[in-house]
């Protein structure tokens, strides 16, 4: 089982890195040439997506991350 803690810390850099590479992506699309900027503020965009999207992997209050009750009988 994965401690509280540590999900908490990898959900801060997965959003910290994503707000970071999608302002990467806004930098390029502005400042570098037409074709280039634009796969290039794409391919950023796309993985802060991906880095976004493994967001729910880290919620720490997911029910497979809580302790299982034993059952009454």
């Amino acid at each position: 089982m994965r401690r509280i803690g540590v999900l908490f810390v990898l959900r801060l850099l997965l959003v910290s890195n994503a707000i970071v590479v999608i302002a990467v992506g806004g930098i390029s699309l502005a400042f570098v040439q037409r074709p280039e900027g634009v796969i290039g503020a794409a391919l950023c965009w796309l993985f802060a997506g991906c880095l976004l999207g493994l967001l729910p992997r880290t919620d720490p209050y997911r029910a497979e991350n809580r302790p299982r009750k034993p059952k009454r009988r």
